[in-house]
């Protein structure tokens, strides 16, 4: 009886062994993955994801957003461990899909509350019942909570929900002062709040994978990105689509390689890329921005990070954070750049607006151009205080999606 309860211990040890290395395997390939992504290797990340089974192709978008629920539903993860990326419509459908699953499937418990969420007119509500993961829409010191923070809802009634956040922390919150919305898809996510084994990334029309969500697939035990082919006719075209996304965030052409430049090129002399003037990427205006953002670059950094680290500072290189986590490069050829030195992240002074921010593409944008004077803007964005590297600032105009 012993040997047997021995043999029983070594095979449960050689099992959790095996599946430790496993997971390091896979948490090795998804951050090389998000390395390659951040420092705009597109071609080599989406080849990586390609060799190891976790590219999905089908020919429409329905047909790729089921595949996404089968395989969402089939996971061995627990929900809160899961994360869906997806644009607006398409999140907004998927959260619709599991919902329902999750409600048929008994998950969901208690008593059913409808809110409204949009104006009187179109009197759009959403459903919520305890076990509804939810994502909120606002920061909140006292009850300690942040924009784009995800939870599950625990107890519900007409003028209280209680809920409990992916970082343990249970929260009591009146619904006309908290902004939250459903959250198995979302657009955009907290990379400092939301560390998930699971994650499942949808792209459709040439949606890109924005900076502030990378990180989630460096984390991430397991990866699956999806695409269809009625917006993406092949593995190529997703390349030309996501360097496109990359070089509008004024990378350096010497950052890219020469066949991604070209790529990029034809993609969007083929499509016409962006013909609206307020969201313009000519190469002229392109070139003014980034010229702006280099030349500004010490201002954009204290009004994102706040006050440097003048004791790790020198001339050209600005720290910030007490361990001088964050370089930025003001002077030189490499002016406007960043450098994350805990996360090895690195790119242009707009894609660390998204990170930092959690914000869009297009409202990075104009962020900086408030700053460097070039938009009128309709919106006013505040300075955010940074002191020390445990200090995050996740404020963002609502609505904010990837698309």
């Amino acid at each position: 009886m012993t040997d047997k309860i021995n043999d029983s211990n070594n095979f449960n040890n050689i099992h959790n062994s095996k599946t430790d290395i496993e997971n390091s395997k896979a948490n090795s390939l998804n951050h090389n993955v998000a390395v390659k992504l951040i420092n705009c290797d597109i071609a080599d990340g989406i080849v990586l994801l390609s060799d190891h089974n976790s590219l999905r192709a089908d020919n429409t978008l329905k047909e790729s957003i089921n595949q996404l629920i089968n395989d969402w539903k089939n996971s061995k993860f627990e929900p809160q461990d899961r994360l869906i990326i997806a644009g607006h419509k398409e999140a907004e459908n998927i959260n619709q899909n599991i919902r329902n699953y999750m409600k048929e499937n008994g998950d969901l418990k208690g008593p059913e509350y409808s809110i409204l969420i949009s104006g009187a007119e179109s009197k759009k509500y959403a459903n919520y019942m305890a076990g509804d993961r939810i994502i909120f829409q606002t920061n909140d010191k006292d009850l300690q909570i942040q924009n784009s923070e995800f939870a599950t809802l625990v107890s519900i009634d007409e003028s209280k929900f209680v809920a409990k956040t992916d970082t343990g922390n249970e929260v009591s919150f009146d619904l006309n002062k908290i902004s939250f919305k459903h959250g198995y898809a979302t657009t955009v996510c907290n990379p400092q709040t939301a560390v998930k084994k699971d994650v499942y990334v949808l792209h459709n029309n040439g949606v890109g994978i924005e900076s502030s969500n990378i990180s989630m697939i460096g984390n991430a035990e397991q990866v699956r990105l999806y695409y269809n082919m009625q917006a993406t006719k092949n593995v190529a075209n997703l390349i030309e689509q996501l360097s496109t996304a990359k070089t509008d965030s004024i990378n350096s052409k010497e950052e890219n390689n020469d066949v991604q430049a070209n790529e990029v090129r034809q993609y969007q002399s083929a499509q016409n890329y962006r013909k609206n003037d307020y969201y313009s990427n000519s190469e002229e205006d392109l070139q003014k921005l980034r010229d702006a953002i280099a030349y500004r670059a010490d201002t954009i950094a204290c009004d994102l990070l706040g006050e440097p680290n003048k004791r790790l500072s020198r001339y050209g290189k600005i720290r910030w954070g007490d361990h001088g986590k964050i370089q930025v490069t003001t002077e030189g050829k490499y002016a406007g750049k960043w450098y994350d030195f805990t996360t090895g992240q690195k790119c242009d002074l707009l894609s660390l607006v998204q990170r930092e921010r959690v914000c869009s593409f297009f409202e990075a944008k104009e962020y900086l151009k408030t700053i460097v004077g070039m938009s009128n803007v309709r919106q006013q964005y505040p300075r955010h205080a940074r002191t020390n590297d445990s200090q995050q600032y996740t404020q963002q105009p609502e609505n904010a999606s990837l698309g």
